[in-house]
């Protein structure tokens, strides 16, 4: 009897699993498939949104979902998540010898509290902690382009299903952020902090003590969402080399906004979107989309704005493809030390005919003697010159960080 009254719920569980992989993959025809899944949690939308300072239609499913689980405690992780149904079922066939988690504090709840006040002044700091935005991003693995992208890509939800498999259900119980938000819910709609103590277990911390701790993550939230924000716009303005793809909002918000769900990688036909390693953005950029021209692949297509249309948080603006046509990525700049024409060793217009915006032409210098490639402001950082470059290993023209006015 026990398995029959089971098996309903685990062909719920099931089938949105296999639903989650057709919208990630995707197999759907729609470009912003990929997006909804994430937007479905409200820890992402409800962040996102206040972030940004706007709404989506994502939030109809947000709110649906938040109204469900504020009657139906843990709702959306008994039915409908993905990698609460792959961590269940690794659960089953790991370790699990023991249950020492079950003493912590509801973490998740405080995650989901420094998170939404962090969102409050633009900088939501744990928002990539989303189950959502974890199940998505291993299915970037077809667009890693060497080892450690692919090491990147499935580092999140290979720690999860690891630590799942030694130590139990730990991170869906007590660390899941998306899942202390429905607690949250719930218990507001049983009457908040009333119902919070009555309900609280004799080994969990009491009421006073949750409601100083709850109040000291949403002050610690603000705190260090307005220092990240320094800290990323202080980043951006020092570096040369940091290359977000189109669409992406200032700095000092981005590295907050990305949930590090890699739908842009997977997205982007030209493979020139990476997953940062933290050399160009630190520690807070770790996993966050970068661009890198390589020679072995695309520059960013003129008749591509892929990218822009999958992001569910608005760390990139969805863009028509004529306005994403006309988004700065970076600067392109020659080197004439390097450039082959500018030395008279070869006559190459490689970057003037590979350019699709008509920004660079070779130019002749009367008084030097000699051509080299000039930049006009038609450039958008494209990398089409830079990717047919000849020169090696150093590029004579390459796209750098255009530096905020």
């Amino acid at each position: 009897m026990t398995f029959l009254r089971r098996v309903p719920r685990r062909l719920i569980q099931l089938t949105c699993f296999i639903g989650a992989i057709v919208l990630v993959w995707p197999v759907l025809p729609w470009a912003i498939a990929p997006r909804f899944l994430q937007q479905v949690s409200p820890f992402v939308t409800f962040s996102s949104d206040i972030a940004a300072r706007s709404i989506g239609v994502g939030l109809i499913f947000a709110v649906i979902v938040a109204v469900i689980s504020s009657f139906k405690k843990r709702w959306f992780c008994l039915y409908l998540c993905p990698t609460g149904f792959l961590l269940e079922n690794t659960s089953r066939v790991g370790l699990r010898k023991t249950r020492w988690w079950g003493k912590l504090p509801p973490v998740g709840r405080y995650v989901a509290i420094l998170t939404l006040a962090g969102a409050v002044v633009g900088y939501p700091v744990l928002l990539w902690m989303d189950p959502l935005c974890i199940f998505s991003s291993p299915f970037a693995i077809n667009k890693a382009t060497n080892p450690f992208s692919v090491f990147l890509v499935c580092l999140g939800l290979g720690v999860l299903v690891g630590a799942t498999f030694v130590f139990g259900m730990a991170w869906c119980v007590r660390i899941c952020p998306l899942s202390g938000l429905q607690d949250m819910l719930f218990l507001a709609r049983k009457s908040l902090w009333t119902r919070f103590a009555a309900a609280a277990k004799p080994r969990d911390f009491h009421s006073g003590r949750r409601v100083f701790f709850a109040g000291a993550a949403g002050v610690a939230g603000g705190l260090l969402g307005l220092l990240a924000r320094r800290a990323g716009a202080a980043r951006y303005r020092a570096s040369d080399t940091l290359l977000r793809p189109p669409g992406a909002v200032p700095e000092d918000r981005f590295t907050g906004l990305c949930i590090r769900c890699n739908n842009c990688v997977h997205s982007c036909p030209s493979k020139i979107i990476h997953p940062d390693t933290g050399r160009e953005a630190g520690l807070a950029g770790f996993g966050a989309p970068v661009i890198k021209f390589d020679k072995d692949y695309k520059y960013c297509l003129e008749t591509c704005n892929a990218c822009t249309e999958v992001c569910p948080t608005g760390a990139l603006t969805a863009l028509p493809l004529a306005q994403k046509n006309k988004y700065i990525i970076g600067e392109a700049l020659v080197d004439n030390n390097i450039c082959l024409t500018a030395l008279s060793k070869k006559e190459c217009d490689a970057c003037e005919l590979a350019c699709p915006y008509d920004a660079v032409h070779i130019t002749w210098d009367e008084a030097q003697y000699i051509s080299y490639p000039v930049v006009n402001d038609k450039c958008v950082g494209c990398g089409a010159c830079e990717v047919v470059c000849p020169t090696s290993p150093l590029k004579a023209i390459r796209v750098w960080t255009t530096k905020p006015a």
